[in-house]
């Protein structure tokens, strides 16, 4: 249990890396982050077949030029805000944020998908360091509300939004492997009955 949300918070980490912009660097991160987690064995088939597809798929100028047609000339919103027109997004998220010591950059938009996945990440490490089983359940519980009240649809929009235009190999592996763990997330075993694909 404790090493599978390890490795799904690295899974989160790995997707919110996808979404900033994409210099030589960062896709070096990505397509190591990637092979890692798939020569670990993601415990997914489906997800860990899609690992490798992201590694092949992570070349330097096909993915600036989608990730410009996309997000800069297409319009794509990285923000909940924006994307699905929920305007208490950002005072509720940055609630959350700060009850857990967590801080996005000034002047960047706190409900972008970005924060949202680094901050569900941050939660599952600290439900595995939690220093006793009330802080633990705390941890979790605000892991499956966030999921559920912010990031669940908002990652499930993006995705389907993704795929609407030609969002080129590797953001359309990156749409189906948001989908398919933010699904698994939201309605597998560890999900509280309240959790529910929108």
């Amino acid at each position: 249990m404790v090493a599978t949300r390890l490795i799904k918070g690295d899974l989160y980490r790995l997707i919110a890396s996808c979404f900033d912009y994409p210099d030589k660097e960062r896709l070096f991160n990505i397509k190591q982050m990637a092979t890692n987690l798939h020569k670990a064995g993601y415990p997914d088939e489906n997800i860990n077949i899609m690992l490798q597809s992201l590694v092949e798929a992570a070349k330097d100028d096909e993915v600036l030029y989608a990730f410009t047609n996309i997000f800069v000339k297409g319009g794509v919103a990285l923000s909940e805000t924006h994307l699905l027109q929920k305007y208490n997004s950002v005072s509720d998220a940055n609630a959350f944020y700060k009850a857990f010591g967590f801080a996005p950059k000034t002047g960047e938009n706190p409900d972008s998908i970005m924060y949202q996945l680094e901050f569900l990440a941050l939660l599952l490490v600290k439900s595995v360091i939690a220093p006793n089983e009330e802080s633990k359940s705390v941890t979790e519980d605000a892991y499956h509300t966030f999921l559920e009240e912010h990031t669940g649809e908002f990652a499930l929009a993006l995705a389907k939004r993704l795929r609407e235009g030609d969002a080129g190999p590797f953001f359309l592996t990156v749409s189906y492997l948001l989908e398919e763990f933010i699904t698994n997330e939201l309605t597998g075993d560890d999900a509280p009955p309240s959790c529910n694909v929108h």
